[in-house]
């Protein structure tokens, strides 16, 4: 409040007003009386011109008068008589007269600049047979026609200084210009009274503005003026009474997430901040992220008077929660600071807490608001998930401690426990992730990604009618990066999506060079969730087929059953455009997600994929697997679908699936994935074996 009066009262002080209206008054004055005194000269400098011109054609014609008549009778000596006597004046330089064909008959004083002006005249006049006259180079000359009854007969000239009739400036203009600077001063005198007495009022704005910046806090002024100053002195009273209510609400607005009532990140930030610079690096305080991975979703399909009901409903279990787990956990009665980060993201500064109290702190808390929300006659689960940063143990400042909270955010999502605490393996870890990210956006320029064929065996025949494409990073120098690296990065960074697409145009070339080579087979490429979300993916898909040359029923496309069943119609408009054109469909990963089996019957799949999970756990002898095993093979009969058995490595496992009707198989047992002149040679292989078989037959 009082910052914001002092810099009214920096505006600009009555004193400083004052000074710079009599100095403008001053310079208005001044102005006005130079361009008065120049408009003057203007109009002597003018006036001057005009008479000298007037008295050079009077003189010249008095000179061409006198002479018409002795030009007519031929008295030249006449004429001469009359240039010496009017010679004697000196406001003349030169003088003469000259007769028709401009021979000069008389002539008195002319220098070399004199007869080149007068002869330029005098051919003018000849010429024209008017006045003419000529000024410059200080010279004004003059020549008038000599007429005689009506006949042209001469010319007089006559050549004066310029400046032979002006008159003193200075001494014309003297009255004039101290009558000006008399008016000046008595204007500045008047003004400076008139300003000073209505700056009277602002000089009292000005200390009341003073005094509020002094003292923070309101006061009044009493202005009984009349005027506006009055009117602006009682609106200053009324902003004075509100000023303080209204700097409350402004902190209320910058500091308060207003769906929750939480403090703010700004404010979040403000508190550990200060924590740390006033506790040193004795202290210890845990800052803790909280995600709630299904609020976000749960909001975009509430209406916004409910989202907000239930934003306040998990903002008051997130405080509660905060205040039992000190007050009964950890025993600590200083209460938590509880703030809104995002959409979907809170934290908790709980100062005091050591390591060990703050993993206690966050478990419970983690287990509270794991717990179903009671809401307008629904259970609503949310999914919370933990990250704790120590303060100031890592980060000298606030951003960087929430920075390493959010870091431990994202691991604890991999954990049982749903919480995680900062270590600085995790900053590690992240720079290795980021390293490898732009790793890998050069290894997609430079085409380093290659796709790799893991045979699939028709158990019918025994033998090798079909593969997996799966994309292998073979770097320059020949080494190869496990899928298990650069897959999750691509995943997270976006990557994957043009990762996948390069899997899929070589798969479909070297499918379509086998198949001219006489060894056709299937191809299977998996499909990525962000392939998969794009609206031309099915355009996409269908045109790299085209460009390869490949026959549509030899190419499967491998989609997780999560990718589907997020949006079963959606999933359909995608598809349906590629089984019309004869592309075969898989269902991979089947069993491990949500599967919805009304929505899957609706959806025009070739083929089943069983996980290896399942597959794996029939060494162990589980039951429970055989039965999910026999029962996907049951609903794909019931569907007329094909089966695969994924990550098959013991021949037990193979009979075991041979025996219930499954119809493919791959995994290590028949060989790893392999690169694509490696695979074409076992196909050749085969197929030499088929004709050498027949030949023996």
């Amino acid at each position: 409040m009082g910052q914001g009066l002092s810099s009214l009262s920096a505006l600009g002080r009555p004193r400083g007003l004052q000074a710079r209206a009599m100095l403008f008054t001053a310079v208005v004055m001044a102005v006005t009386t130079v361009l008065t005194a120049a408009i003057v000269l203007f109009g002597v400098n003018r006036e001057n011109e005009r008479q000298q011109l007037t008295l050079a054609r009077e003189n010249t014609y008095h000179l061409a008068l006198r002479s018409a008549d002795a030009i007519s009778r031929g008295r030249t000596e006449v004429i001469g008589y009359t240039i010496s006597g009017l010679s004697q004046r000196n406001d003349a330089r030169a003088l003469a007269v000259r007769d028709a064909n401009g021979v000069t008959i008389a002539q008195d004083g002319a220098d070399a600049r004199d007869n080149a002006a007068m002869d330029r005249l005098a051919r003018r006049v000849m010429s024209e047979r008017e006045a003419s006259f000529e000024r410059g180079d200080g010279l004004l000359a003059v020549a008038v026609p000599i007429e005689h009854d009506g006949q042209f007969v001469g010319v007089a000239l006559r050549v004066w200084e310029s400046g032979a009739y002006r008159f003193d400036v200075v001494q014309t203009l003297a009255p004039f210009l101290f009558m000006v600077l008399l008016l000046t001063i008595s204007a500045m005198l008047v003004a400076a009274h008139l300003v000073r007495r209505a700056m009277s009022p602002l000089t009292e704005l000005t200390r009341f503005a003073e005094q509020v910046a002094e003292r923070g806090q309101p006061s009044q002024i009493s202005i009984q003026s009349g005027d506006e100053f009055e009117t602006l002195a009682n609106a200053f009273n009324d902003m004075t009474t509100r000023l303080e209510a209204s700097m409350r609400q402004i902190e209320e607005i910058a500091f308060v997430d207003p769906a929750t009532r939480l403090s703010n990140q700004d404010r979040f930030s403000r508190e550990v901040d200060f924590f740390i610079l006033q506790q040193g690096e004795g202290a210890s305080g845990a800052v803790v992220v909280v995600e709630l991975q299904r609020l976000a979703k749960l909001m975009q399909t509430f209406d916004p008077i409910a989202s907000r009901d239930f934003i306040r409903l998990v903002a008051e279990r997130l405080t509660s929660s905060a205040r039992t787990v000190e007050r009964v956990v950890v025993r600590r009665r200083e209460q938590s600071l509880c703030a809104r980060l995002g959409v979907a993201e809170f934290a908790v500064f709980a100062p005091g807490l050591s390591q060990a109290d703050a993993a206690r702190f966050a478990q419970h808390l983690t287990a509270a608001l794991n717990q179903p929300f009671e809401w307008r006659g629904h259970k609503l689960t949310l999914g919370a998930f933990c990250g704790v940063a120590m303060a100031p143990r890592d980060g000298k400042d606030a951003d960087t401690v929430i920075r390493h909270a959010r870091m431990a955010l994202g691991a604890a999502q991999n954990t049982p426990a749903r919480m995680k605490l900062y270590t600085q393996s995790l900053d590690r870890e992240a720079v290795a992730r980021i390293t490898l990210e732009r790793e890998m956006r050069g290894a997609l320029e430079r085409n380093e990604f290659r796709a790799y064929f893991q045979p699939k065996i028709n158990l019918a025949s025994g033998k090798i009618e079909a593969c997996e494409a799966l994309a292998r990073w073979i770097r320059p120098d020949r080494t190869i990066i496990s899928p298990g690296r650069f897959i999750p990065v691509a995943e997270e960074s976006g990557l994957i999506s043009p990762l996948s697409d390069a899997i899929l145009r070589e798969a479909c070339w070297k499918a379509a060079s086998w198949a001219r080579a006489g060894l056709s087979t299937k191809v299977a490429v998996n499909v990525s969730a962000l392939q998969f979300k794009t609206e031309r993916f099915a355009e996409n898909v269908l045109r790299v087929v085209q460009h390869a040359g490949l026959t549509p029923n030899n190419l499967e496309l491998e989609i997780t059953e999560s990718m589907v069943m997020e949006d079963p119609d959606r999933a359909l408009r995608v598809i349906q455009p590629l089984r019309e054109a004869g592309v075969r469909l898989a269902i991979d990963d089947f069993g491990c997600g949500h599967s919805s089996l009304a929505a899957l019957s609706k959806l025009p799949f070739d083929v089943i994929k069983i996980d290896q999970q399942f597959v794996r756990q029939l060494e162990r002898g589980d039951g429970q697997a055989a039965a999910i095993i026999e029962m996907i093979l049951a609903l794909a009969r019931t569907l007329d679908m094909e089966v695969v058995a994924e990550g098959v490595e013991r021949k037990q496992e193979v009979e075991f699936m041979a025996a219930r009707g499954c119809e493919w198989v791959q995994g290590f047992l028949y060989g790893a994935a392999v690169p694509a002149a490696e695979f074409a040679e076992m196909l050749r292989r085969q197929a030499g074996e088929d004709v050498t078989a027949e030949d023996a037959a």
